[in-house]
């Protein structure tokens, strides 16, 4: 599935959590725009969101920009919390992108709600890859079933000598200061 994330009207605005002066929809936007105008910050399920490996921007029912979804931050808001994409535009010739840009809003579902899924057949060839956990299967998530752990396991086994306390008191130490979802950044 895809996530299509349609724009309002243009509107400026003041203490955006992205630092952008305005946001929405305008005539003749730039995709790159349109990205930015569109990525964040949305009320959605942030496991879901990371999950999705592209995002449709639509404005005024057409697809406005396309995105390969890297990432996404979590931002609190006065309204709650609130989530916003990282990525980057699909280049030409990408099948997504020529599939999609400038055409009819792929998500016809009546909903009001700017935050839709989809599945686009196009993207079908880039859902699978490899296991994380390096077993030369493939699968469309990071790893298969049960597969994370045996990573996990592996790395105890490797780097702290079979003590799962050992990685604890490892990750206890070096990410004491760092606060929730904060690790590594």
């Amino acid at each position: 599935m895809a996530v299509r994330l349609k724009l309002g009207g243009y509107e400026t605005v003041t203490g955006d959590p992205l630092g952008r002066g305005h946001i929405g929809y305008f005539p003749r936007m730039t995709e790159d725009e349109a990205w930015e105008a569109g990525r964040g910050v949305w009320k959605m399920n942030k496991e879901k969101a990371g999950r999705e490996l592209f995002a449709l921007i639509t404005g005024e029912g057409v697809t406005r920009a396309i995105a390969e979804i890297t990432g996404h931050t979590v931002h609190q808001t006065p309204s709650g919390e609130r989530v916003a994409l990282q990525g980057r535009l699909l280049p030409q010739g990408h099948p997504v992108r020529e599939a999609y840009l400038g055409k009819p809003d792929p998500v016809v579902n009546g909903s009001q709600n700017p935050v839709g899924y989809c599945d686009l057949p196009e993207e079908t060839a880039f859902r699978t890859r490899a296991c994380a956990c390096g077993c030369g299967e493939t699968s469309d998530r990071d790893f298969l079933p049960g597969h994370d752990v045996r990573a996990i396991q592996q790395r105890v086994r490797d780097h702290f000598g079979g003590s799962p306390l050992a990685l604890i008191q490892f990750v206890d130490e070096h990410f004491a200061d760092d606060g929730p979802g904060e690790v590594g950044r």
